[in-house]
């Protein structure tokens, strides 16, 4: 935890490499110091249509997914520490914006809370 999922259109492939993008919304989530080392996960979709205002143009949309528990000024924090990564990257860019959500704890499921409920250690953890 956190999932930062990041979309744009195809055209930002021509002012920044991709990757570096997924590294600097990554190392941004990862900076705030709200998660454990190695906990952030961060991905990228990349859409061939898509409008903006009715009209072809830039933009990049951060949703961070998290487990609720986080106050409202961590989760501020977090949003804007991300935006402002994306921004000082992509200075060009006016459609920047982030939104975190909270998982519910109650419901949420993966495989690490699997094997902890059949009493197993998830591969490559103690």
């Amino acid at each position: 935890m956190p999932h930062c999922v990041i979309e744009c259109p195809a055209s930002i492939g021509a002012a920044v490499d991709f990757d570096l993008l997924v590294k600097a919304v990554h190392d941004a989530a990862d900076s705030t110091g709200l998660f454990t080392p190695g906990d952030v996960k961060s991905r990228l979709t990349v859409y061939q249509h898509d409008l903006v205002g009715g009209r072809k143009d830039d933009y990049v949309h951060v949703t961070i997914g998290l487990l609720s528990g986080r106050t409202e000024a961590q989760k501020k924090a977090l949003s804007s520490a991300v935006a402002r990564a994306v921004c000082e990257l992509l200075p060009h860019v006016h459609f920047i914006s982030v939104e975190v959500r909270d998982y519910c704890l109650e419901t949420y499921s993966n495989r690490a809370s699997l094997d902890r409920a059949a009493g197993q250690t998830a591969p490559g953890r103690i």
